[in-house]
């Protein structure tokens, strides 16, 4: 019954906020207004979950806590899913604001099992397939790891032992994979962040090495000749190209469908700056994400910000984010982010970011700022 309580004023809450997000789609406008209209639509940062005080506790969004959490996906209900790195879990967000610890128990281990007999040691991003499958990047497990629908996980690929070696799922050996994607086609994409790798596993259960010599550095090749540095995070569009934020060389890369890693943006040098492909800068990207309509969302860690990728152009600019460590929503270049990380998008385009160091999990969406009236 307290949770019915509560739910009644935060419901209310979410729909006011949801009208003021969008209520271009509700308020007639007129044709002299259309310009100023368009002009005053901007991106809205606001808090989703998380008190900003470390731990693990479950309940109400705003009193809910997390530590360190560093990934975020989406599934088609519109429930989001984090990897909750420190807490060793996988928590649920739901439609009301509800948080719940999802998978695992909150100390490190190795476990399959149904929720909560499930242990994890470091889970760092999570991706979701077509048919709401996660799949985690058990970093410090040296595996990746699978949760159905329904809370049942299971080991996809990785022996448990630290190594690089390819083959069978349940014989290959990943250094420290920190990143996964879901293909449509039922593959799967990590990144080995540290064997300087990326790694596909394929729906047979083989573990291959697609791109990457395994020394780190940063070379534009074939994909068996180029060089990654410090690979975080992968995401895969509709085409299946693979795209890469390679944190140590401070760029975003592609793996085409010809196999050949290109640098999509960034110019390999620490720093901020926005522009067109090499001319832009990038200060440790650990985020990537591909949005509805084909363009990049990256986390830009170490910038605190959220920058965007216009495709094929390869344009940068920046989304939200003010470059200052900390915890401000609003517009978005007003808005502070401390060490943001993990991206999710939902079907309506609206972003959401694990923003590691403020302990919390923020929203991207769309808002109206300013009407002129006149």
């Amino acid at each position: 019954m307290k949770r019915f309580a509560f739910l009644i004023p935060f419901f209310f809450l979410f729909t006011a906020c949801s009208l003021f997000s969008f209520s271009d789609r509700v308020a007639p406008v007129s044709t002299s207004n259309q310009k100023a209209l368009e002009e005053s639509v901007e991106k809205i940062v606001s808090m989703l979950a998380g008190s900003g005080q470390r731990g693990l506790r479950d309940g109400p969004a705003m009193t809910a806590r997390f530590d360190w959490p560093t990934g975020v996906a989406v599934n088609r209900k519109g429930e989001l899913f984090v990897a909750d790195y420190d807490n060793h879990t996988i928590r649920k967000i739901d439609r009301f604001g509800w948080v719940t610890t999802f998978a695992g128990q909150g100390i490190p281990g190795f476990a399959d099992g149904k929720g909560k007999e499930a242990l994890f040691h470091g889970p760092d991003t999570i991706a979701i397939d077509q048919e709401d499958n996660l799949y985690v990047a058990d970093a410090d497990n040296f595996r990746i790891r699978k949760i159905t629908p329904d809370g049942v996980v299971s080991t996809v690929a990785g022996s448990g032992k630290r190594g690089d070696k390819e083959g069978p799922a349940e014989e290959a050996e990943f250094v420290y994979p920190t990143g996964v994607a879901a293909a449509p086609d039922g593959n799967l994409y990590v990144a080995d962040r540290g064997a300087h790798r990326i790694k596909r596993i394929t729906p047979t259960g083989i573990v291959m090495i697609i791109a990457g010599t395994g020394e780190p550095g940063y070379h534009d090749s074939f994909s068996y000749f180029a060089r990654f540095n410090n690979p975080t995070a992968v995401a895969v569009d509709d085409g299946g190209n693979i795209y890469v934020a390679d944190s140590g060389s401070h760029t975003i890369r592609r793996i085409d469908r010809d196999n050949v890693v290109i640098t999509v943006a960034g110019s390999g040098r620490a720093g901020y700056r926005e522009g067109l492909r090499e001319e832009a800068e990038f200060f440790w990207p650990t985020g990537v994400a591909v949005d509805l309509e084909g363009n990049l969302i990256v986390s830009d860690s170490k910038n605190n910000r959220i920058r965007k990728i216009l495709l094929p152009q390869g344009r940068v600019s920046t989304l939200a984010g003010n470059g200052q460590p900390g915890f401000v929503d609003g517009a978005g270049p007003s808005a502070g982010f401390d060490f943001p990380t993990g991206i999710g998008i939902d079907g309506a385009g609206n972003v959401y970011i694990a923003d590691s160091a403020n302990h919390r999990i923020r929203a991207i969406r769309p808002g109206i700022l300013r009407v002129d009236h006149r």
